[in-house]
């Protein structure tokens, strides 16, 4: 009837936390204890051991559960957030995970804008920030730029051209090269989610085409810094092929 608890916290990170009880139907500490929940909590350490001596909920965010996609993409946040959080606190990667857990909630944007915005802001936030403002070579703004995704750095189409007739790549030529096509709308898209403050995230617009190769940009940005993928995410993803 017990329930071993990983809580991701504003001022310790990460822990883990057993709750007595939690698991009986009649229990005060039920309903803050589920999944995706937010809640306060007060906590008892004896030894290596933490309990929750009490706990309060703040918000259930219980209607991410109204639709499979809603929920398989709630559980890929959660899933990166616990690969990337640590024992030391980080507000701003827990403040990411609460608005996008919200933005859920609401239905007002869509799920892949949802996950693409919270992948590159994720990984700005864990040390892995792009600079993607202008061509890595010759300063360039504007028009449709190659991402290199491991470099971390983007390229015009006339510096790419260049380095290929010369041989020379943009990155390290130990690690394995990973281009991808950023359209002009995609590159402000991406810089937008770096930079813009957490509770006007979701708040731009794309076009379709442009959306695609955004998508496409924070998906293989963030998994391929991680050097892995997620059980949630190829759940997330056969959802989507389903609909």
């Amino acid at each position: 009837s017990d329930r071993m608890l990983t809580i991701y916290t504003f001022d310790r990170g990460i822990i883990s936390a057993y709750a007595r009880g939690a698991r009986r139907l009649k229990s005060k500490k039920m309903s803050a204890t589920m999944q995706f929940c937010y809640a306060s909590f007060i906590l008892d350490e004896r030894g290596e051991h933490i309990w929750v001596k009490e706990t309060e909920l703040i918000e259930s965010f219980f209607s991410i559960r109204n639709t499979i996609e809603g929920l398989a993409l709630a559980s890929y946040i959660v899933e990166v957030i616990a690969e990337c959080g640590t024992t030391d606190a980080d507000s701003e990667l827990l403040r990411l995970a609460l608005n996008s857990l919200y933005a859920i909630t609401t239905e007002r944007y869509t799920a892949a804008k949802i996950k693409a915005a919270f992948e590159i802001r994720c990984a700005a936030i864990i040390g892995f920030m792009p600079d993607i403002l202008a061509c890595c070579e010759c300063g360039e703004r504007e028009g449709d730029f190659f991402f290199d995704i491991m470099g971390g750095v983007i390229q015009c189409h006339k510096c790419h051209r260049k380095a290929e007739g010369e041989h020379r790549a943009l990155h390290d030529p130990h690690e394995a090269s990973i281009l991808t096509i950023l359209s002009e709308g995609a590159k402000i898209a991406l810089g937008y989610c770096i930079f813009t403050p957490l509770e006007k995230l979701f708040s731009f617009k794309l076009a379709d085409e442009d959306m695609r190769f955004f998508c496409h940009a924070c998906e293989s940005y963030l998994l391929n810094h991680l050097g892995r993928s997620f059980n949630s995410l190829d759940f997330y993803n056969e959802v989507k092929r389903e609909k």
